[in-house]
């Protein structure tokens, strides 16, 4: 029996599968991460076994490492176990939709890559990497620099390596910049004569890598988050009252203000330890970021984090701020009668990698109707999931391409803020 005409040539792949979709745009994603994949994804399996995949709101709480004080001498001196944790919430569901017809199911393999799974690919590590750095940056209270200013010397970068020593952090950092902060990196580097072999690959790169400066690689990101910095009248901000402690402070001596989160100050004074050696003083005063925007005049109360703590395993300070202790806010004028003006920076960030986590996480593959396919690699730790289904007005196959996850700062004091420009 004749079955009509037949268009000679456009024999459907058999190659272009859903599972080999998932595949080649995990591919394309993993080949684009700039900061997320820099990031500790070794919590993934908590969210293993959710039944029917894991969905947004889904918790985990994280035990970070207990710490403890050592005494001298031979009488037991048995100390509490912290159970301190930190939350990694899958919050984040991002896709890629597009429509695909059976006349593209005949397409070649290549095409396909070029055109439709390695940019999907790339869009949703971009979306993932921008937002990553958005959650955590503000997390981040330690920071070198000048706001809105790119960091010209090295020894700047070199003192974000120190301050990270100073907190008994593994020698294992890592520099992710923004394009601008690379640049400027990479000129005042060029005039060096040594090593010859490092300077003259990064003439030709045009770009600042490999391990330098305390760094174990350098990495540049565009996506990288902006932070904006508050605002304040004439104001010569002061601790109002003596033994303050915990994640709040009542302040006065200011003029009109708008605080932003994020915001870092400091503590006249207020001194951070040694997370080792508790009572061990750095001889660098603790920066402190703000949790909460705030707006006001004259008088506040400022959330922040880290929370002061003056004994213990916990100890972070060398002692509570005494009262009318100057605060000092980073790119203000100074602590007497300064100002604050908004300020616009790029936050580069040095970190060591425990410092934040990203995990990824399987979506329920029970969709009633829909062709699906998915990636669910254990090495590299990328899930996806491909969905289509045929449109027989249209001859479009409706396909999206989700992933679903989340991002969470578990170690801020692992990271510093390089402020540059925007």
């Amino acid at each position: 029996m004749s079955r009509g005409p037949q268009r000679e040539g456009l024999v459907p792949n058999t190659f272009i599968t859903p599972n080999w979709v998932t595949t080649d745009t995990a591919t394309g994603f993993l080949d684009s991460t700039k900061l997320i994949g820099r990031f500790d994804r070794q919590w993934d399996d908590s969210f293993f076994n959710k039944p029917g995949g894991a969905q947004i709101g889904d918790t985990v709480q994280v035990r970070i490492e207990q710490r403890w004080t050592a005494t001298e001498g031979q009488a037991l001196q048995q100390q509490a176990i912290l159970n301190q944790t930190v939350p990694i919430t899958v919050n984040h569901q991002f896709n890629v939709g597009m429509g695909w017809s059976s006349a593209q199911a005949t397409l070649e393999v290549e095409e396909v890559q070029s055109r439709y799974t390695r940019p999907a690919g790339k869009r949703l590590a971009a979306k993932w990497d921008r937002v990553a750095g958005d959650e955590v940056y503000k997390s981040v209270y330690f920071a070198v620099g000048t706001p809105g200013t790119n960091v010209a010397l090295n020894s700047t970068w070199q003192d974000a390596v120190a301050l990270l020593q100073e907190q008994a952090v593994p020698d294992d950092f890592i520099a992710c910049l923004s394009p601008s902060q690379q640049a400027t990196l990479t000129s005042s580097n060029q005039a060096l004569f040594n090593p010859t072999q490092f300077i003259g690959e990064m003439f030709k790169s045009g770009k600042f890598s490999g391990a330098a400066l305390g760094m174990r690689e350098w990495y540049f990101d565009p996506l990288l988050p902006t932070h904006t910095t508050g605002n304040f009248t004439a104001s010569t901000w002061a601790i109002d009252g003596a033994a303050q402690t915990g994640t709040t402070l009542t302040v006065d001596g200011a003029g009109t203000y708008e605080l932003n989160a994020g915001d870092i100050f400091t503590i006249d004074d207020v001194y951070s330890t040694n997370p080792l050696e508790q009572d061990l003083n750095m001889g660098r005063l603790q920066q402190f970021t703000m949790a909460a925007d705030l707006n006001g005049s004259t008088t506040a109360t400022l959330t922040f984090t880290p929370s002061i703590v003056t004994s213990g395993a916990l100890q972070n300070v060398n002692a509570g701020p005494a009262n009318n202790a100057a605060i000092t806010f980073l790119g203000s004028t100074g602590a007497v009668s300064g100002t604050l003006t908004e300020t616009l920076s790029r936050q580069n960030l040095v970190f060591h990698p425990s410092a934040f986590a990203f995990v990824m996480v399987d979506l329920d593959r029970d969709l009633p109707g829909a062709d699906s396919g998915y990636t669910s690699d254990k090495e590299t730790r990328v899930k996806m999931r491909w969905a289509r289904q045929w449109n027989v007005q249209t001859d479009q196959k409706a396909s999206r391409i989700d992933t679903i996850g989340g991002v969470a700062a578990i170690l801020p004091y692992f990271a510093v803020r390089a402020y540059g420009a925007s």
